[in-house]
């Protein structure tokens, strides 16, 4: 089930500060998958938690970091300028699958939500798409990922990594939480949307060192990277199972 209930209270053990404070919405607020890609929930008396969907970078473009001596090559400027030119968004992806793919649905400005079916499908359909039409893989120069802010460079201010202790305030539920919400629709979960639906993602450790963390339940969480050294600086493609870049956003929601 997509759209599974939080169980548990979910504790924040840091990161409540960079959260933004905004009034509730008018409507009921939902838990699981939105429109805008993201993974929300917000456990009572607790902040509005969202993983974003998965940053892809353009494969086309990063495939010249296969050679690791490229990237230390760069300038502070290009770096950035990969970001904004050649990474995209759910958001940006969305209403240029939904061109091509006659399953999206848009929502028009003021329009009633979409339904909690109609949110799973556009999922699906974008991680398709990102794959098929716009060469997008979650394949990244470990060293960019940690050299940039991406996340809040594509995303904004209020955006960011998660972090170790962000990782280690999650209740097994919440782990379950994420595997229930990221799943694919049934005959929907073949090659190439399982990039969409990984649980492997970019993690910033307590230490400032670059992580990895597993999001599935009943795992090890927190593990090393596992690459290093000068591997650091060539694009990581995992041999089937690459990290994924998704961001975290802390909102207080006042009543």
């Amino acid at each position: 089930m997509r759209l599974a209930v939080l169980a548990s209270m979910f504790a924040l053990v840091a990161g409540c500060g960079d959260g933004a404070t905004v009034p509730a919405g008018e409507g009921p607020f939902l838990a699981g998958l939105q429109y805008e890609g993201s993974i929300a929930f917000q456990p009572a008396k607790r902040p509005r938690i969202e993983l974003s969907a998965p940053l892809f970078p353009d494969t086309k473009v990063f495939q010249q970091f296969l050679d690791g001596s490229v990237y230390p090559t760069l300038s502070d400027a290009e770096r950035i300028a990969l970001v904004d030119d050649d990474v995209r968004t759910f958001e940006e992806l969305l209403p240029l699958c939904a061109a091509k793919r006659p399953a999206i649905t848009l929502r028009a400005k003021g329009a009633p939500p979409l339904s909690a079916a109609q949110i799973a499908a556009n999922y699906d359909e974008v991680a398709r798409c990102a794959y098929e039409d716009y060469g997008a893989k979650p394949y990244w120069v470990p060293e960019h990922v940690n050299d940039v802010d991406i996340c809040g460079q594509k995303l904004g201010a209020e955006w960011r990594l998660p972090k170790e202790t962000d990782v280690g305030g999650f209740a097994e539920s919440d782990f379950q939480f994420f595997q229930a919400t990221l799943t694919a629709q049934p005959g929907k979960d073949w090659f190439p949307v399982h990039f969409y639906y990984s649980l492997d993602v970019y993690v910033r450790g307590t230490d400032g060192t670059l992580k990895l963390g597993d999001l599935a339940p009943q795992a090890q969480h927190m593990l090393p990277l596992p690459v290093s050294g000068s591997a650091l600086n060539e694009l990581y493609v995992g041999d089937g199972r690459p990290i994924g870049l998704r961001c975290l956003r802390v909102t207080i929601v006042t009543p």
